[in-house]
């Protein structure tokens, strides 16, 4: 057998190894629960909090009764925690 058979065989034999052990350990991991969501979502945002926003839409309240105005997100935004930035 040529030495660069031996070599390859080997590094085959390697890879398969150390993926089968990945495999194995990650089949192992414990999932998380998620927690319910909250009533607050980014378009109605949190009580008494004039301007909020989650890293991606940013909303302003108007006046008593109206509803909020919000910009668009952009299609790669990956949205945060809601945080408040001013209140009424």
């Amino acid at each position: 057998m040529q030495p660069n058979r031996v070599v390859v065989r080997l590094a085959l034999a390697l890879t398969l190894g150390i993926a089968g052990c990945n495999a194995l350990v990650a089949a192992e991991l414990a999932i998380p629960p998620r927690p319910a969501p909250r009533d607050v979502s980014v378009h109605t945002g949190p009580p008494n909090c004039a301007r909020w926003t989650d890293e991606c839409v940013n909303c302003t309240r108007g006046g008593k009764g109206e509803a909020p105005v919000c910009s668009n997100t952009g299609f790669a935004c990956q949205p945060k925690a809601i945080r408040c930035l001013g209140a009424p």
